[in-house]
């Protein structure tokens, strides 16, 4: 089975090209910069924003992912127009399958940037492709990221009165993988336990010895709400094993 991937170059991209290598597919790595992945028996530069060289990189491939993300927050077209031309080509090299990825409750957000994965999902559903999606909630590394930039500056941020359920990147690659390989239907998957997000940044510095000092951070009101309300919590989807401890021990060791 030929698989292309498109956001082969995140951190969800490399997982999955590595579980789908170990499971006998055969990886094509789609991203802009056309970088090899390792796992992949191929990979094609494409901008999905303007939709050049989407077709030459899909064409002869049986089925599609998408796991385009993006840290731009300003500029969310990957998901609406990017989900767009990436459907489109699909459609015109003969691709009649698709898994993609988005997140846990986004259709009860306001925050823009789970509106556009929404969107994402509603393109994806409309188009002619047979689509599975696969939504996941935070991942350990999302969480960390807030604690490691504001460390940076003396300060640990934490999401006042929210809480987490986050889950391993690793996992989440694993589920997709599983996913493609074996045709199987919608699924979530979420961590193990459910965290107050202060109760995170005290293991996280515990675990990495930063220093800092733990302050109520000053997020967007509407990202704030959505993960004060649990629409991020699932307690049907599918558990993963590895906590946000073992997780961060995993982590230092390979640091």
């Amino acid at each position: 089975m030929r698989i292309a991937v498109v956001g082969a170059t995140g951190q969800t991209g490399r997982l999955l090209i590595e579980r789908l290598h170990k499971l006998g597919g055969q990886a094509v790595a789609v991203s802009r910069s056309g970088k090899s992945v390792e796992g992949a028996v191929d990979a094609a530069a494409a901008d999905v924003v303007t939709g050049v060289g989407l077709d030459a990189a899909l064409e002869g491939c049986d089925v599609l992912v998408d796991v385009v993300n993006t840290q731009k927050l300003v500029d969310l077209r990957v998901f609406s127009l990017g989900a767009r031309n990436v459907i489109a080509a699909a459609e015109r090299v003969g691709i009649k399958r698709a898994v993609m990825l988005s997140a846990v409750g986004v259709e009860q957000s306001q925050y823009p940037y789970h509106r556009k994965k929404l969107e994402q999902e509603r393109l994806y559903r409309e188009s002619s492709l047979d689509t599975t999606i696969v939504r996941a909630t935070e991942y350990h590394s999302f969480i960390t990221s807030f604690f490691e930039n504001g460390s940076a500056m003396g300060a640990i941020p934490v999401f006042l009165g929210a809480r987490f359920q986050p889950v391993a990147p690793e996992e989440v690659a694993d589920l997709l993988a599983t996913t493609v390989m074996n045709d199987l239907g919608d699924s979530e998957i979420a961590g193990p336990r459910v965290w107050v997000s202060r109760d995170l940044a005290k293991a996280w510095q515990q675990s990495s010895r930063a220093r800092g000092l733990i302050v109520n951070g000053p997020f967007p009101p509407k990202l704030l709400e959505f993960f004060r309300s649990g629409a991020n919590l699932s307690d049907t989807a599918l558990q993963g094993a590895v906590s946000f401890q073992e997780w961060l021990q995993r982590q230092s060791r390979h640091s």
